[in-house]
């Protein structure tokens, strides 16, 4: 459900992205596989976040690729990366019409959908970010939730040994989505 759904829970949305972030900063603070460099670890105290803002859960039609296709999308270090574009995510944003490419990526059940707006390079990571789509079953026409407050930074935003896949061209929205991680600053 949107916010504007019939029956959409605003205060149980509130609490979910509340507890999602609150597990994403725990993990990035004291896990080993944190992105977040050792030595910055005791001083980490959470990442920085929009305020969620439930206009920037949107339903989106999803269209599945009549065939789907393996594509390379450049990353930020060394070769590109491999993935499977299985359809696009068709929605309203800001007043328009958008799409966002969606990919599969092996072994994941959720869909991966890098994203380049408005705000790189002032408010979030200056080469884009990421969401997790629950859409790997959906058919062609079924609506889909994505949710821009759960977007979130790439590991390399963090630390320069990492190489993220950056968001391809049909990937970029000419509008500002102020939701979801802010940049990092250690």
């Amino acid at each position: 459900m949107s916010a504007d759904e019939p029956g959409f829970d605003e205060s149980a949305w509130r609490e979910r992205v509340r507890e999602f972030r609150a597990e994403k900063d725990e993990f990035f603070g004291e896990h080993p596989q944190s992105p977040i460099p050792v030595g910055d670890r005791e001083r980490f105290d959470g990442l920085a976040y929009f305020e969620p803002d439930p206009d920037y859960r949107v339903v989106a039609r999803f269209g599945r690729a009549q065939s789907t296709e393996t594509v390379s999308l450049e990353t930020t270090q060394g070769p590109s990366a491999e993935y499977e574009r299985v359809g696009v995510l068709g929605f309203d944003l800001a007043g328009e019409h958008r799409t966002l490419a969606a990919f599969r990526v092996e072994g994941e059940d959720s869909l991966f959908v890098p994203f380049a707006d408005e705000t790189n390079g002032d408010e979030t990571y200056h080469r884009g970010r990421y969401l997790d789509v629950d859409a790997a079953d959906a058919e062609q026409g079924d609506d889909v939730v994505v949710d821009f407050n759960l977007a979130y930074n790439p590991f390399c935003a963090y630390a320069d040994q990492f190489a993220c896949a950056l968001p391809p061209a049909d990937n970029r929205l000419d509008a500002a989505v102020d939701a979801g991680e802010r940049a990092y600053e250690s």
